[in-house]
């Protein structure tokens, strides 16, 4: 039920903002009076904009008003993963390492916002240098909560970005991901998450975890809403050697079409056999196979590697790439760091340049599988999530070796990648599922997804705050 009857969802509010129905003014300021009564309790910003965002709201209404709308994010309150240059505010990405840190520049993800007229509202937690797993008491600011129930944990690294957008703080938030960080929170707190084809979004201005595996992209209530803000984000960006110059399509088109005759692949034994998840994934995760079957299209299973093999591929790459990333800085500051962090980089140092490089020669086998499987199917599901949501309390240092990460392997293969809602547990939190495209094919993926969510009625509930 909803907590926020009068919050809109990003499309919604992009339609009635065009029309004049919706005042960004007021939108804003809805957000900002949520962000005041709750965001105590949840921990969603460590720094909200107020006087900028209100500045802005008032801009684009101007704006607006006299006929210059520049598009669906027009006057959209958007919050802002705090791992993103923005010039005059310190970035931390939640480490006392960078608490003085201010860049000189805008991320291009943050000029390309702004040029859209986005109202950014405020930059928001994450996990120490994005390293997910386990939220951390000992970093800079205390860790975000989950709206669903803030004894119970967000998901990482994007850990702000899903709580804030789960409760209502903004419309839309931007996520960064290399091992799942977008994909894990969307999932963990019940929105949608994009993790587009690597070099689709610039990650120039990123701090970065892992270069092979960095990606940036939308968080948002809907795949509808992800689908407006990746059509902004989108794009070449030549300052990012990882960006590829290839053609953005206009994601809107096509959204509503229907699915008959395209073929999903259900990866149904990451979550079966490769591990034993909870009954109530296991049908939920079934249930969108059904779901998407109804919708006229053609169902079946594919299968992959075991999913224990990606993990241990990804397990050895990620660390080693965000320990070379931070090696010079765990030597001089070593106390600086958050011990989760710290433990987490420090096994970077024990994978060997042969361990790397077999890792890699790995994945490209996992590549030539992926593109295999994408011969026989248009569209591959599975879960985005094998075990429920883990208390605040619980921070082991190597939460992955609870259970293998299922988001892994769309990281390894570079694949669009996006989370949504696939049900709920029996005690009313979420449920996650993955839609998986060819390379480049994020319309798809966001067809797909769009059409699911239509057809299984599950975003009418929100989070009850009060």
């Amino acid at each position: 039920m909803s907590a926020a009857p009068e919050l809109p969802t990003l499309a919604d509010a992009a339609r009635r903002i065009k029309t004049g129905d919706l005042s960004p003014v007021t939108l804003t300021e809805t957000c900002l009076a949520r962000i005041e009564k709750y965001d105590g309790r949840i921990n969603a910003f460590h720094n909200v904009m107020e006087a900028e965002a209100r500045a802005a709201a008032a801009q684009a209404e101007t704006e607006i008003s006299a006929g210059n709308y520049r598009g669906p994010l027009h006057g959209i309150p958007i919050g802002v993963k705090d791992v993103f240059y923005m010039k005059g505010y310190k970035t931390t990405a939640n480490s006392r390492i960078l608490q003085d840190f201010e860049a000189d520049e805008d991320a291009t993800v943050i000029t390309r916002l702004k040029e859209a007229g986005a109202v950014i509202i405020g930059q928001l937690n994450t996990y120490e240098f994005t390293f997910g797993g386990r939220p951390t008491f000992e970093a800079l600011y205390p860790p975000a909560r989950n709206p669903w129930d803030v004894s119970k944990s967000t998901g990482g690294s994007s850990s702000g970005s899903g709580a804030a957008v789960a409760a209502g703080f903004c419309l839309g938030a931007l996520g960064s991901d290399a091992g799942g960080s977008i994909r894990t929170p969307a999932a963990l707190n019940g929105i949608a998450g994009m993790k587009a084809t690597y070099g689709r979004v610039s990650a120039h201005g990123d701090i970065p975890l892992s270069f092979s595996f960095d990606c940036v992209g939308p968080m948002a209530w809907n795949s509808e809403d992800c689908a407006l803000m990746l059509q902004a984000l989108a794009g070449h960006d030549p300052k990012d050697s990882t960006s590829v110059d290839t053609p953005v399509p206009d994601y809107g088109t096509g959204l509503n079409d229907d699915l008959t005759g395209l073929r999903i692949g259900m990866i149904r034994h990451f979550y079966t056999d490769d591990y034993d998840a909870p009954a109530e994934i296991v049908g939920a995760i079934d249930g969108v196979g059904e779901t998407l079957a109804g919708l006229g299209a053609t169902v079946g299973n594919v299968t992959l590697s075991p999913l224990g093999d990606w993990h241990a591929v990804g397990r050895v790459i990620l660390p080693a790439e965000a320990y070379a990333i931070h090696e010079e800085t765990l030597q001089k500051r070593w106390n600086e760091f958050g011990p989760l962090a710290r433990n987490r980089m420090m096994l970077g140092s024990l994978v060997r340049a042969a361990d790397y490089i077999q890792a890699q020669r790995r994945r490209t086998e996992f590549l030539a599988e992926m593109d295999e499987a994408f011969e026989q199917f248009d569209i591959l599901v599975t879960a985005a999530m094998l075990i429920p949501q883990a208390p605040m309390d619980d921070t082991a240092p190597f939460p992955f070796l609870d259970a293998p990460m299922i988001v892994v392997p769309f990281n390894l293969t570079l694949h669009p990648c996006h989370a949504l809602r696939a049900g709920f547990f029996a005690d009313g939190m979420p449920i996650g599922a993955q839609i998986v495209g060819r390379h480049w094919d994020e319309a798809t993926v966001l067809r797909v997804s769009h059409a699911f969510e239509k057809a299984a009625g599950l975003m009418d509930r929100r989070p009850m705050l009060d």
